[in-house]
C-alpha cells in the first residue's frame, strides 16, 4: 500500500495531432503497452458525488487498485497491489469491498463502506512513455463505450516543471489547450452518466 501526489498535465488530442506527437517525440523507439481500468462506484455515486475515483487497473500480468482523492490542486493517489487473478475475480463479480487505507481513505470522506461498491465503466488504453528531464510524457489511445479518444499527458515531480514542458509541448506542435476531463468522467460520460 503507498501513497504518492499526482502532478500531471493533460489534453486531449485529434488522430492528427497524436501522430504527429509520436512522430515528431520519435514514440517509435519505445515500447507501448496496454492496460486496462474498471471504474467503480456506489449506485448512487457517492464516490463522484465527494470528487473521488476508484479503479482498478490491470497491466502487464499486474493488478492494483487506486483511489484518487483531491489534494492541494492535484490528486492523492492511494495504491493497494492485488493478485492478477484476485483483480479478475473482483471485476467478474462486479463488486468490491475496499480494505486498509483505502477504506480509511473512503471513510475519512463519508462514504458508507456497508453499500455495494459495483462497476460502472471500463477503459482499455494503449500507452506509450518518454522520460525527459524530470518529467514523464505519456500518449494514450484510448477505448471505451463505443469511442476512443487520444490524449497528451505530462506527469512530474513538481507543478513549476510539468506545466512548463507541457506549455512548452503544446506552443511547439501547435496544438489548442483543450479542456480534458480524466478518463474516468469520459467513460462515464460515453455511457450518458455526468460525471
Amino acid at each position: 500500500m503507498n501513497q504518492n501526489i499526482e502532478i500531471e498535465y493533460k489534453n486531449l488530442l485529434t488522430e492528427s495531432e497524436y501522430a504527429g506527437l509520436y512522430k515528431t517525440l520519435n514514440f517509435a523507439e519505445y515500447n507501448s503497452f496496454v492496460q486496462e481500468n474498471i471504474y467503480f462506484d456506489t449506485k448512487d455515486f457517492s464516490l463522484k458525488q465527494k470528487r473521488l475515483a476508484l479503479r482498478i487497473r490491470i497491466k502487464d500480468q499486474q493488478a492494483e487498485m487506486t483511489l484518487k482523492s483531491p489534494h492541494k490542486g492535484h490528486l492523492l493517489e492511494t495504491n493497494h497491489m492485488l493478485q492478477l487473478d484476485e483483480a479478475r475475480t473482483l471485476i467478474k463479480n462486479r463488486t468490491l469491498k475496499p480494505e486498509g487505507k483505502i477504506a480509511e481513505v473512503l471513510t475519512s470522506y463519508d462514504i458508507d463502506l456497508t453499500l455495494p461498491i459495483q462497476v460502472f465503466a471500463q477503459l482499455k488504453t494503449k500507452r506509450v512513455e518518454k522520460a525527459e528531464k524530470n518529467s514523464l510524457i505519456v500518449l494514450d489511445k484510448s477505448w471505451y463505450a463505443d469511442q476512443v479518444d487520444y490524449e497528451l499527458e505530462v506527469e512530474s515531480s513538481t507543478a513549476a516543471e510539468g506545466t512548463e514542458l507541457f506549455e512548452q509541448l503544446l506552443k511547439e506542435l501547435h496544438i489548442p489547450k483543450r479542456e480534458t476531463p480524466n478518463k474516468i468522467a469520459r467513460a462515464f460520460a460515453a455511457l450518458n452518466i455526468e460525471y
